[in-house]
């Protein structure tokens, strides 16, 4: 195909590329989701380990707030501690003394807090691990700012505080720094109020220390909220400005999900203590962890663009390298113009309607071919078994011209009979064809075999190599019978085969065939569906055996009502004439004889006349082709020459005839086979003239007297009290429904109604 713009779509170049391309594009598009797969698997980690890291801090700020809060609980209940606070005399200096120490071996022991402040109600002062004051004095060196004055102080002090977490100004190296700091009352007292009130600032350094450890924390933010969504800790400090969407997480529990801080696409995780309610925040920006995978994308895409600049010069040059054979093949098969060719089609196509063209016409010249090779091996075939063969060409050059493998002068004719069980139409047309090629496979391996329709019947003629003519017979005789197994079973077909004796020479085809023409004729003496060779069959002299005495005798029989005496000579004479060494044209005269003979018997000419003309005895016996089909038609013939003779003698003595039937009936009626075709059997009468007779004589129809007697005898039968089934039978009804209906129509009741009224 050329590479125009018109054809290069329907090419199969074209497809090539196409098949290439997609061969391509797999590994790409496994590079595609590989990565994406890789990046999910990222960012998997990155959130698992960011979660990670902030459940570690969580699991540390708990424990130590659980270990704050366990303190608080543990000076609220301690005894020097309620002294202090419940006593109003003076204060005890060695008992300030012995609690501040108290203070500072808590204190010690838990590096979480910054320090311990007991503030007594009672005295007006505050107790610490440094120092005991008095409240405004202790507010001016711990909490003194312009924001948070010393009434507000005071009131957080003196206020109910069940235990919570604030933000106060501590005083810390100079300056004040909000610090988140653990309240807490003393039990109350007997009047209004608590006792004291507990405070712990909690140690910030050491908690942003915590939070610093964090990857990537300096490029983020980390906040930990208490359970009231209040910023305690972040790791910016104390400048930083509070994020204003940090109301937005309380409404989330823990967890990573991307969202946008203060104006940048950040991953945010949280997790949420189950214990004190606070949570832990981390907001990340998302370019930090992707600036790595940014660069391996880059990668990627530059090297998908190289991979697709290389594939795509690859396919052109292999897809233009395997076309040229393509070419050159169409160049081959077109018989027209190139893009004419291949205009609607590919070059694939082309080639294989080519081929299949070119195939298609070798395969119609040689059918050709081989059709009138038959006609011609037909025609030639049946001229030689005629005898009309021209036999001054040498027999080598005739196996020549006609393809017959004859190897050897020595011939045999084979005759077939087809016939069908089923008698399908279609089926016999087809069983010449059906029979010569089952047996062709059969017998071909042992013996040449040519067939041949003669005038509607299949020969063949088999050649004989000189070395097989001692067992050529059994060979086919073996083939015939494994053919004839499967056309029977198979195409319910079956045939008489027969076969004539080797003969020499083309002029011995033609004497073979006369032979099996002969031997055929014995399928009337040996039957059908067998194999019957001439020379098992050839007739001795024989002489007429149908004597002038024994057509006397025959004339007697018939004469003197002895049918059975007749049938029995008609069956002797019928075995005699088809004895095996009978000669088969004196058998079928002397059947013609025998059926002349009984024609003859009939006493009036007119109606013997009218016998030939209608039963046709010699046309029908002509036709015969078995012995069955012979006798057959004698029989026909005896029993229609009686039914004359027995319809004359019935003429002659009918006087009295209805006497004779009415006491028949009188004694047979309970006779269940009691009908008028066995009473004109009886009488060796037909029953339409019995009938007639009988009605002429009695005035009444012979079927219906046979039912009244019947029902005559039914009704005595039910008056001594007989059932009705039983009843139908002992007067020879076939059945309680007949005896119904029939009863009913000659009395006008059922049979039942009438055994009710008796």
């Amino acid at each position: 195909m050329h590479w125009g713009k018109g054809n290069f779509t329907r090419s199969v170049a074209f497809r090539w590329m196409i098949s290439y391309a997609v061969i391509l594009f797999i590994p790409v598009i496994l590079s595609v989701i590989v990565y994406s797969q890789t990046r999910g698997i990222v960012e998997y980690e990155i959130e698992r380990a960011n979660s990670a890291m902030l459940q570690q801090v969580r699991y540390i700020v708990d424990g130590e707030l659980h270990q704050t809060e366990s303190l608080a609980a543990q000076l609220s209940i301690h005894s020097d501690v309620q002294k202090l606070l419940n006593d109003s005399q003076e204060e005890s200096a060695y008992l300030i003394y012995k609690t501040k120490q108290e203070l500072n071996k808590l204190l010690s022991t838990n590096d979480f807090i910054k320090g311990i402040y007991v503030y007594s109600n009672v005295h007006h002062a505050v107790l610490s691990s440094e120092t005991y004051v008095e409240d405004r004095m202790f507010y001016a060196l711990k909490h003194e700012t312009d924001d948070f004055t010393y009434e507000d102080w005071i009131k957080l002090m003196k206020v109910q505080q069940p235990g919570r977490y604030v933000l106060l100004p501590v005083e810390t190296q100079g300056k004040s720094i909000i610090t988140p700091s653990y309240i807490r009352s003393f039990p109350m007292q007997a009047g209004d109020g608590p006792a004291g009130t507990l405070l712990f600032p909690l140690n910030v350094e050491k908690i942003q220390t915590m939070l610093e450890n964090i990857d990537w924390v300096e490029q983020g933010r980390v906040f930990i909220m208490d359970a009231n969504d209040q910023i305690l800790f972040q790791n910016a400090g104390e400048a930083a400005p509070v994020p204003t969407s940090y109301h937005d997480w309380s409404n989330r529990g823990s967890g990573t999900f991307t969202g946008h801080f203060q104006g940048t696409e950040s991953m945010i995780t949280i997790e949420s203590s189950d214990t004190t309610g606070w949570k832990y925040v981390s907001v990340f920006p998302t370019d930090v962890f992707w600036e790595r995978a940014k660069d391996i994308q880059t990668m990627n895409v530059f090297g998908l663009l190289v991979c697709f600049a290389i594939g795509g010069a690859v396919i052109y040059y292999f897809s233009r390298k395997n076309y040229d054979p393509v070419k050159q093949l169409v160049s081959v098969f077109s018989r027209n113009a190139l893009p004419a060719a291949g205009a609607d089609l590919d070059e694939y196509s082309f080639i294989r309607r080519s081929v299949l063209e070119t195939i298609r016409e070798r395969d119609d010249m040689s059918n050709k071919h081989d059709q009138q090779l038959r006609v011609l091996q037909n025609y030639y075939l049946g001229r030689l078994l005629k005898g009309q063969a021209d036999r001054n060409v040498p027999l080598s050059e005739l196996s020549k011209a006609h393809r017959l493998a004859w190897t050897s002068d020595r011939f045999a004719v084979l005759l077939f009979y087809v016939e069908s069980d089923e008698d399908e139409a279609k089926l016999l047309a087809m069983s010449q064809f059906i029979v010569s090629n089952i047996l062709k496979d059969v017998v071909g391996d042992r013996l040449s075999i040519h067939f041949a329709d003669v005038d509607g019947t299949l020969a063949a003629v088999v050649n004989v190599d000189p070395e097989r003519e001692e067992q050529w017979k059994d060979d086919m005789e073996d083939a015939l019978a494994q053919a004839s197994e499967f056309i029977t079973g198979r195409y319910k077909l079956r045939f008489t085969t027969a076969g004539s004796d080797l003969q020499t020479g083309l002029d011995g085809v033609h004497q073979a065939f006369l032979q099996a023409l002969e031997a055929q004729e014995y399928r009337m003496v040996l039957g059908e569906g067998m194999m019957i060779w001439y020379g098992d069959v050839k007739p001795s002299e024989s002489s007429y055996f149908f004597t002038v005495n024994d057509q006397m005798v025959l004339i007697n029989f018939l004469k003197a009502d002895e049918f059975d005496k007749a049938k029995q000579m008609i069956d002797n004479v019928v075995q005699q004439a088809f004895q095996r060494q009978s000669s088969l044209e004196i058998a079928k005269c002397v059947l013609l004889d025998v059926a002349t003979t009984l024609i003859k018997t009939i006493p009036d000419q007119e109606q013997a006349g009218i016998a030939w003309d209608e039963w046709r005895p010699l046309k029908r016996l002509l036709s015969c082709a078995t012995k069955t089909e012979f006798h057959q038609e004698l029989l026909d013939i005896l029993n229609r020459v009686f039914g004359v003779l027995r319809s004359k003698l019935a003429v002659q003595t009918s006087a009295g005839i209805g006497d004779k039937v009415t006491a028949f009936v009188q004694e047979n009626y309970s006779d269940k086979n009691l009908s008028v075709s066995m009473i004109g059997d009886f009488f060796r009468l037909s029953p339409q003239y019995i009938s007639r007779l009988f009605r002429e004589q009695t005035g009444q129809g012979l079927h219906d007297y046979i039912s009244q007697t019947r029902v005559d005898a039914a009704k005595t039968l039910l008056h001594e009290g007989a059932s009705i089934d039983d009843t139908a039978s002992r007067v020879g009804f076939a059945s309680g429904h007949a005896f119904i209906r029939v009863f009913k129509k000659y009395e006008g009741i059922t049979p039942g109604k009438y055994k009710s009224i008796q």
